[in-house]
């Protein structure tokens, strides 16, 4: 007998439709259940004669295109050299300006001895690294213990802010990249300015 006449006469015998067929791989006297009278395209059932559903249909495996890594901050801006520069010039111009009262001149004096200018700039690269993704470890205080007792106005807050701004265009920052660390600075006044 040819296997589309044995299926026609189990499909039959067993009452399965038209449209399904009889799989062959289920032995008649354990399948007289339904679960054998599966449509063509589902595989046939195993040996106690339950379903088993075929494989879903999935695309042929291409290999995603890889990811662009996106530069952090720290990498946008020039990593650790440039960084330094920026810091360097920043702090040169800060300290030149009166609206910033750099030292707290009547306040909380900070004397700018070679050593502590050398340390406040080593400082102010860790933190500018560790807060733009660079390798840096910031382990100085928090900002408002740093800068607490100082008296630091909302209106020197935003002289130094100017001459980080003035920093950043001398060295041709693009847009994008100062906003970004503008932005970072802005989050710190809250921490730093006590009279407003």
């Amino acid at each position: 007998m040819n296997a589309l006449l044995l299926t026609t006469v189990l499909a039959t015998l067993t009452g399965c439709p038209q449209h399904r067929t009889w799989h062959s791989c289920c032995p008649q006297p354990v399948c007289a259940a339904p679960t054998c009278c599966q449509p063509v395209a589902i595989t046939c059932c195993s040996i106690n004669c339950t379903s088993i559903a075929p494989a879903p249909m999935t695309a042929p495996s291409v290999p995603a295109p890889p990811m662009e890594k996106v530069a952090s901050l720290y990498e946008r801006l020039g990593g650790e050299a440039a960084v330094k520069a920026v810091v360097d010039d920043f702090v040169g111009r800060a300290a030149g300006n009166p609206k910033v009262n750099f030292t707290r001149k009547g306040i909380k004096e900070w004397e700018a001895s070679e050593a502590n200018v050398a340390k406040l700039k080593t400082n102010l690269v860790n933190l500018i690294g560790a807060l733009t993704g660079g390798p840096q470890k910031y382990t100085g205080k928090d900002m408002k213990s740093l800068h607490a007792g100082m008296k630091i106005t909302t209106a020197e807050f935003g002289a130094l802010a100017g001459d980080l701004k003035a920093t950043l265009d001398k060295f041709k920052v693009p847009a994008k990249e100062q906003a970004e660390l503008m932005k970072i600075v802005g989050s710190t006044q809250g921490d730093i300015v006590e009279v407003k």
